[in-house]
């Protein structure tokens, strides 16, 4: 018996069997999501994660507050020199990474109110800077990454560290995958994104901890709310 497949990815093929085969035209407008879900038999969380990945594929197009249209009749056609469909999905879903990132990094952030050196304080500022002044999302996630990574190490504690460490892969993955998300349809999240890593930055300089945990779970939460909703799973 092979390895069990992922929820999302079961999805993913689910809206290709019944949508992406041949008997749709290009341009045809998929049902809203609640319906669609309900038609389908899947989560509406699952639903929007397949979406998105078929938006990315380019087998369809999301329009913020529009629907979702199809941009091909079939898969193979989004699919083009690639052939056949690879689902690889990281078996950690985005959602349930978030979630291990907020019971981790809430805490680091208040323990690198008081524990950071001026090193790392000073290496913080470099990556709010290289986030600040990038040209592309490349140069932005790498800025990202390193600033959660370095705010980690700031807290000290050898557990938390070492429990990041072990994660290092999925949380590249999740904040790539965050920002990517949240970017898509306004690039003006760019301006807020920095604000918040800027507003933490300040609050574990000036040693105010609970502040810090604070931002830390705000900034969170807004990735987790914008991509999914707000109560939504």
């Amino acid at each position: 018996m092979g390895e069990p497949t992922p929820k999302y990815k079961r999805v993913i093929e689910t809206v290709i069997q019944e949508y992406l085969q041949g008997s749709f035209a290009i341009g045809h407008k998929l049902p809203p999501e609640r319906e669609l879900a309900q038609k389908l038999g899947v989560s509406r969380t699952g639903l929007r994660e397949a979406l998105r990945y078929l938006a990315d594929l380019g087998a369809i197009q999301s329009r913020q507050g529009g629907g979702h249209y199809l941009r091909v009749s079939r898969i193979e056609d989004a699919l083009g020199n690639r052939g056949t469909l690879k689902l690889e999905v990281d078996p950690i879903s985005t959602a349930e990474m978030l979630e291990v990132r907020r019971a981790l990094e809430c805490e680091a952030a208040f323990l690198a109110a008081s524990q950071a050196t001026s090193s790392q304080l000073a290496e913080l500022k470099v990556y709010l800077s290289d986030m600040k002044r990038a040209t592309t999302e490349e140069e932005g996630a790498k800025a990202d990454i390193g600033f959660h990574f370095t705010l980690v190490r700031a807290s000290h504690n050898p557990l938390l560290i070492q429990a990041v460490d072990g994660l290092v892969q999925q949380m590249e993955h999740n904040i790539q995958t965050t920002r990517r998300r949240r970017f898509h349809s306004d690039a003006s999240r760019y301006q807020a994104t920095y604000e918040e890593h800027e507003a933490i930055y300040l609050a574990i300089c000036e040693h105010r901890a609970e502040e810090s945990k604070h931002l830390m779970l705000k900034h969170l939460n807004r990735a987790y709310q914008e991509i999914w909703g707000e109560g939504n799973k």
